[in-house]
């Protein structure tokens, strides 16, 4: 089965964050994403916000998982 082109973009991106020795963690990621949100979010759909939510909570129960 092929890889989801975006997938493929996530995979880029994560090679090139370990090239340039990025320190960014799934911390960032939330902050960045919940940032983004506060700017985006009279553009967003209802739907958009609750597939970034979902992907938000995700991000989050995963951090608390390694911070444990």
């Amino acid at each position: 089965m092929p890889i989801h082109p975006f997938i493929e973009v996530f995979q880029a991106g994560a090679e090139l964050l370990d090239a340039q020795v990025s320190h960014a963690d799934l911390d960032d990621a939330i902050a960045q994403l919940a940032a983004w949100m506060d700017l985006a979010v009279t553009r967003l759909s209802e739907d958009d916000l609750a597939v970034l939510n979902g992907i938000g909570a995700t991000l989050y129960r995963e951090g608390l998982r390694k911070r444990q």
